[in-house]
């Protein structure tokens, strides 16, 4: 399949007279061809065409009709020249130009910009088609322009389907839309005629179609950051992910600046013996010493060199002649070698220059990113807002831990795990208690949820027995749309993730089963990546391959079974140790696990893995790669 070509025009006066400063087009064929910060709506293309034209209309319109008549590129995207100032004329030189417009594309830029800013009603960006090109005018700063084409990013690929006459793909793009409608449809039927008090009259099959977890992955993976920031302090952004892109704010070194400790001389004096005009100590002020020909000052390292100085020389390389009367300082030395120019001295922003690239937005903040935002003066972080995130158990036979026993009864141990879980992610769960199998108690403590937090995560009530009622509550309380209602995986199957409107908020339910192993796991495989997409944090779990260690039955069904990878010197591929029994409901069998094995469904061809066999294996914790 041949990637969507591009074209990125860029309209300003002051870019075209310097075009290093053109911040959004770079912006947007970054974009475009970098899978690293997939944001998960942008598009992936190649980009074809690159140019930058002052605000003029013949200029724009000239550009257009070339790149457009020529079919190098399937979708041109103009970034400036959109707003009210004299000289914005992109969409008049737009409107010239094209054959047909597509105001819905317009519109649905304008709609997610109003959510942002009301700044946004003054944008004045047209699309439309020229031959089989489609053109699009996007902002001209690199955030705004990065809003509107994440607003839109999704329908481009379809346009250029149908643009290009791609009848195959346009049919089941089309296919898709009408069996999405259906299928929400039948469900809707089926969930009316389901009494929640009459266990006679219960569904005795699913409704919700069996998917793959390559479906699921692709419908979490769908969803991504709504564009909400936060400024936080420096101390207190660890963990955290970069709202936009970070420059530095001055020079690294701010002066020039001595490598070693030893003396700061003029190379071209060569070798021989110099006069000691003093010490210059890390922390001085530059240019507090004037050097000579002759003479030499004394450098710690990191200490600024004075302006006169081409060369450090180590104290290694150097011979004490004469004291000063009192013995305490050095009057003359010897340099023992000929010292080379600019040896052992850091120029003025050797390290990082102002106005230098830190770090892109969408980097996680560790350690490392926050000494260098620390190095160059930054004070207050600019990240992306947390999503807020509940979890609700249900079950008649749940109690807190700490409460005398009873009878039929056991203890919560899903809500401790799954909190401690997302704790130790950087997120901050909150309780949102235990729900009986009672729909009015389910229902309310929904609601009491959904005020409170945009994430919530439940545990049980999602499978088939009588008293399962979370999906039609979903289904007709609340509207939502659920997304997957059955997934092919063990332990896990019935993981429903939906979303909903509420209080003008888009909220998300993941739903995992009550058994404490299958709602571990798949909090690893569901909850956690959905919750990675809503904060910006674009990472992919670290997939390695292990040697088996033990025989594995296969299931029908793709299996994730708990392990522990150990490597040795003498291998480079990790061993996998079974956990022990891995039915859902024994928690046991997730001590110490780092991995879930990916046992694949069983075959009329292959009914086992033995000792010896390779299998793929998910790393769990905080090991994580970039996709």
């Amino acid at each position: 399949m041949a990637p969507i070509t591009f074209g990125i025009l860029t309209i300003s006066d002051t870019c075209s007279h310097d075009p290093t400063k053109d911040r959004s087009g770079e912006e947007l064929v970054h974009l475009i061809t970098d899978h690293s910060t997939d944001s998960g709506r942008i598009i992936k293309g190649y980009v074809a065409e690159v140019a930058i034209v002052p605000d003029n209309e013949f200029s724009i319109m000239e550009t257009l009709t070339k790149w457009s008549d020529d079919a190098k590129v399937n979708v041109i995207l103009t970034t400036g020249g959109t707003g009210f100032s004299p000289r914005d004329v992109t969409p008049e030189a737009t409107k010239k130009i094209i054959h047909r417009e597509a105001p819905g594309i317009a519109v649905a830029m304008l709609t997610a910009s109003l959510k942002i800013t009301p700044m946004a009603a003054l944008s004045r960006s047209i699309c439309g088609i020229r031959n089989k090109t489609l053109i699009i005018n996007l902002p001209g700063s690199p955030k705004a322009a990065r809003e509107c084409l994440d607003a839109i990013a999704m329908t481009i690929p379809h346009a250029v389907d149908l643009l290009l006459d791609l009848q195959p793909k346009i049919k089941k793009i089309h296919e898709e839309v009408q069996n999405r409608g259906c299928r929400h449809h039948h469900l809707e039927n089926e969930m009316i005629a389901l009494n929640l008090g009459n266990v006679a009259s219960r569904l005795r099959e699913s409704p919700y179609p069996m998917i793959s977890m390559e479906q699921a992955r692709e419908i979490i993976n769908g969803y991504s950051w709504q564009g909400e920031n936060e400024f936080v302090d420096l101390w207190n952004c660890h963990g955290r992910i970069l709202a936009d892109d970070v420059r530095a704010q001055c020079d690294l070194p701010p002066f020039r600046a001595s490598i070693k400790d030893g003396y700061a001389v003029i190379a071209s004096d060569g070798a021989g013996q110099r006069r000691v005009l003093g010490g210059v100590e890390a922390g001085h002020s530059p240019g507090s010493v004037r050097l000579e020909s002759g003479f030499c000052v004394r450098v710690n390292t990191g200490a600024p060199v004075p302006e006169e100085a081409t060369a450090v020389v180590q104290v290694e390389d150097t011979k004490l002649l004469e004291k000063t009367p009192d013995g305490k300082e050095e009057e003359l030395i010897e340099i023992l070698i000929s010292p080379e120019e600019n040896r052992d001295i850091r120029p003025i922003g050797s390290d990082i220059e102002e106005g230098s690239l830190l770090l892109r937005r969408h980097t996680k903040i560790g350690a490392v990113e926050m000494g260098i935002l620390a190095a160059c003066g930054c004070t207050k972080v600019k990240v992306i807002k947390l999503p807020t995130l509940g979890i609700l158990s249900t079950g008649n036979e749940l109690q807190q831990a700490g409460e005398e026993p009873r009878a039929g009864h056991v203890y919560d141990s899903n809500k401790i795990t799954l909190m401690m879980l997302f704790r130790e992610l950087g997120y901050d769960p909150k309780d949102m208690g235990i729900a009986i199998d009672d729909e009015n108690v389910m229902i309310n403590s929904m609601k009491d949820a959904l005020t409170r937090v945009d994430v919530l995560i439940t545990t049980g009530s999602v499978s088939m027995g009588d008293r399962d009622m979370l999906k039609p509550i979903l289904n007709h309380v609340f509207k939502a749309d659920i997304h997957f209602g059955r997934v092919n995986m063990k332990p896990g199957k019935p993981t429903t993730f939906a979303t909903c409107q509420f209080d003008g908020r888009t909220k998300y339910f993941v739903c995992l089963p009550g058994n404490p192993v299958s709602a571990t796991v798949t909090a690893y495989l569901f909850a956690i990546p959905l919750l990675h997409r809503l904060a910006g944090n674009y990472m992919q779990p670290t997939i390695v391959q292990a040697r088996l260690t033990s025989s594995y039955q296969l299931d029908p069904r793709p299996e994730y079974a708990r392990a522990i990878l150990l490597w040795s010197e003498e291998e480079l591929m990790p061993r996998a140790y079974s956990t022990g029994n891995q039915i859902s409901s024994k928690l046991l069998s997730c001590k110490n696990a780092n991995a879930l094995l990916m046992l694949p469904g069983r075959t009329a061809d292959r009914r086992e893995m033995n000792e010896g066999d390779i299998v793929r294996a998910m790393l769990l914790g905080f090991h994580q790669n970039a996709i």
